[in-house]
């Protein structure tokens, strides 16, 4: 493959900005703001042990005094203690995923110790989890203004999950073409997951990279995933760009007090193709992959390792892949509630570079200039929180960040400079003031730098600064309004700069327990990338030019829905959603065969999902259903938005049998209508069967599957075969 090179981008120097100073006094004006604030009275501390309800302790329950910012976690033995608990009454609210939420009100604290046990019964599905992702504080997922699925590590453990791809893929109006994620058809297909419209978080830290604006899936190890949080629909007004579709979280484990290791070891083979002259290897085709992590505290300081090692030949040519992943968590608590988290991951993935096939005929191998392509990865990522209470009804969070990462491929292996490290330094500083019982405010200010530089698109400095606020208004136990917004001011230094007001309001209503009903409207954005404005090369015949004056893409979006408890049996939910965008940016091939990214695109999607759990015969028996209909339409083009499916389903049927468990997935999405480079290519729905085992003995858990159990074959993005039928083996241990 030979690939002519040139850019159209300048170094430009990083000159002095006002962006230091203005950072400077909002973080005094925080500072201050806290001054008068004062703990005056007398405090105690308030302690006790969380069980179920056979007396069995249960750690990482979440527990809080409402009215305050004041919580902790149960640690391993179940225990936790919460400290500066002002003198008089209060009322505890204890949480854990698969119990139900107890409250207990007139605990009477007087400045010594308070101990209370708590017993949690089992919730016959996920109950009422906290979650911290729609409103950047703690909140009960049922008082949510915002549609929010969690995905917790028990769930991740049940579905086998090879690649958070594939658990994440599997919720409501979420859908994957390859890497590149779509919430609510916000997003369609883009080479290297180039300018996603989805934000993923670690810990509430962006991870969305500095050059390229896409999603490394791959940089956090699977055991280190307390739980997943999905906001769909724009988050702007707290995240700024790239959160235009929806939010993704993966929150970490916390260290645990005893000593603990989680062990995954599995491995699977590939099928042969469904017809004999698609075969393209006498070798049997197979992948393996192996995590660990070890975790301990001693005394207030917590310390947790992680290790992933991936390989596998690929079911393609082309396609196999070599995987390195290693991580550390440090938590330390201080005198006076205070904490620091400190987290590092550090990835290494090679792969082949499989871009097209053959021919429809030989659709599991490549073009002979293209038998040598490849793909090589590295990031590593760092992030500090310091969390400070000053008062039980104020406190401060100061983060900091640095994600960095290096791509490269087999034609720049001798030219280190082809691809310089894009690098995205970060700190932001957040406050959350409880001014009176109803109202939490959570204000604050976010900067990033972002650094990049490639002979594909030239070398670019820039930085984001970003203030922000949100009232959330209860008063009473029954509605929440929320209302707020975030202003970001976007400047490529020495080349342009773009201001952008996104807003957003949220009513929660509750009429009943187990009834939770929710309407939210707001506003999002995404910047354009370096690489969208700058890119410049020629390949197989296509010319792609810059696009210097490409601009921002922003959107509204609305939704309502309502979610009820069927007494203890299960759980319904239905949202009708509306998104419009303006300006969205998009590839546009003239008959020359020439690309240039350009904000061409003026679209609007709208639509309904739904979702269904139910558990029967005292919990043995489980079906989980859910499916989403939406209209991606192009209002210019008149036609639908490339990559996108009208209709999308899950349906998961489970039985549990004492130490033995089974579960049947089918997952369906209709015929994707419109491409961007080969529409007259036969296109199929996607149509997937998976089955799932497991038996468990102690801490110890045997599992195997089979994915793909038809043997379909099917494209969703033009002369991509999608992955064929495999099956696999695990065993897993929690030894502690």
């Amino acid at each position: 493959m030979k690939t002519k090179i040139a850019f159209d981008g300048k170094r430009h120097g990083a000159g002095r900005t006002a962006a230091g100073f203005r950072l400077r006094s909002v973080l005094w004006a925080l500072v201050l703001s806290a001054a008068w604030m004062t703990a005056s009275a007398q405090a105690g501390t308030l302690s006790g042990t969380v069980k179920d309800a056979s007396g069995r302790p249960l750690p990482g329950a979440n527990v809080f005094l409402r009215g305050t910012l004041l919580g902790a976690v149960s640690g391993s033995d179940g225990n936790f203690t919460v400290q500066d608990v002002p003198d008089g009454t209060c009322t505890l609210v204890v949480s854990m995923m698969g119990f139900r939420t107890v409250v207990k009100s007139g605990l009477a604290v007087s400045g010594a110790m308070t101990d209370v046990d708590v017993r949690m019964d089992e919730a016959p599905l996920s109950g009422d989890p906290v979650v911290v992702t729609a409103s950047k504080h703690a909140e009960a997922l049922s008082a949510a203004h915002q549609s929010v699925t969690v995905i917790g590590a028990e769930r991740l453990a049940e579905r086998q999950t090879r690649r958070l791809e594939e658990a994440i893929g599997a919720v409501p109006g979420v859908h994957f073409n390859e890497e590149n994620v779509s919430i609510r058809g916000s997003s369609g297909y883009s080479v290297f997951n180039v300018g996603s419209r989805v934000l993923l978080l670690v810990d509430g830290v962006s991870t969305v990279t500095s050059d390229l604006g896409g999603i490394n899936w791959k940089i956090l190890p699977l055991l280190d995933v307390e739980r997943i949080e999905i906001v769909k629909g724009a988050g702007s007004a707290l995240y700024g760009s790239s959160a235009m579709g929806g939010v993704i979280n993966l929150i970490t484990r916390e260290p645990s007090r005893r000593l603990r290791v989680r062990l995954r070891a599995l491995a699977g083979v590939y099928d042969d193709p469904a017809w004999p002259e698609w075969k393209w290897t006498e070798r049997r085709l197979h992948f393996e992959r192996t995590d660990m992590s070890v975790s301990r505290s001693f005394g207030p300081v917590g310390l947790q390792f992680g290790v992933t090692r991936h390989t596998s030949t690929g079911y393609m040519e082309n396609n196999e892949a070599d995987l390195w992943n290693v991580s550390a968590k440090a938590g330390i608590r201080f005198r006076g509630g205070s904490r620091l988290d400190l987290y590092a991951a550090r990835m290494r993935n090679r792969e082949g570079g499989f871009i097209q096939w053959l021919s429809q005929n030989r659709p599991l191998e490549v073009p002979p200039y293209n038998k040598e392509d490849a793909i090589e990865y590295r990031a590593t990522d760092f992030h500090a929180q310091y969390h400070l209470p000053l008062t039980p009804r104020f406190g401060l969070k100061a983060r900091a960040s640095f994600l960095q990462t290096e791509m490269g491929n087999q034609l720049t292996a001798y030219n280190p400079g082809a691809f310089k490290p894009g690098r995205g330094p970060g700190m932001e500083i957040q406050a959350d003031w409880l001014p009176l019982p109803e109202h939490h405010v959570t204000s604050g200010v976010e900067y990033r730098r972002d650094l990049s530089g490639s002979q594909y698109f030239g070398d670019h400095e820039g930085y984001t600064l970003s203030p922000y606020v949100q009232d959330a208004w209860s008063p009473d136990g029954r509605w929440t309004v929320t209302a707020g917004g975030r202003w970001d001011r976007h400047v490529l230094i020495g080349e342009a700069s773009e201001n952008r007001l996104s807003p957003k309001i949220g009513l929660n209503f509750r009429p009943r327990e187990g009834t939770a009903l929710r309407l939210t409207f707001g506003g999002g954005f995404r910047t354009a990338t370096v690489f969208e404005k700058y890119i410049t090369a020629d390949y197989s015949g296509f010319n792609v030019i810059p696009n210097p004056g490409l601009r921002s893409e922003h959107s509204w979006f609305s939704d309502a829905g309502i979610s009820q408890d069927i007494g203890n049996a299960g759980r319904l939910e239905l949202t009708m959603f509306r998104s419009d965008y303006w300006d969205m940016i998009d590839p546009v091939i003239n008959f020359l065969g020439t690309i240039q990214f350009q904000n061409f695109v003026r679209a609007r999607v709208s639509g309904i999902e739904g979702a269904a759990e139910f558990r029967f015969w005292r919990r043995r028996l489980g079906l989980a259903a859910n499916a989403a209909w939406q209209n991606p339409r192009d209002l210019k083009r008149k036609e639908d938005l490339a990559y996108r499916p009208r209709f999308n389903s899950t349906v998961t049927g489970k039985a549990f049998l004492g130490p033995l468990s089974l579960e049947a997935e089918y997952r369906y999405a209709d015929r994707i209508r419109t491409v961007q480079l080969n529409p007259l290519d036969p296109r199929v729905p996607l149509k997937l069967l998976e089955f799932r085992a497991g038996v468990k003995a102690g801490a110890w858990t045997l599992q195997a599957s089979v994915r793909n159990a038809l043997n379909y074959h099917y494209t969703q993005i033009e002369r991509r075969m999608g992955e064929i039928r495999s099956a696999s083996i695990s065993l897993m241990a929690d030894i502690e």
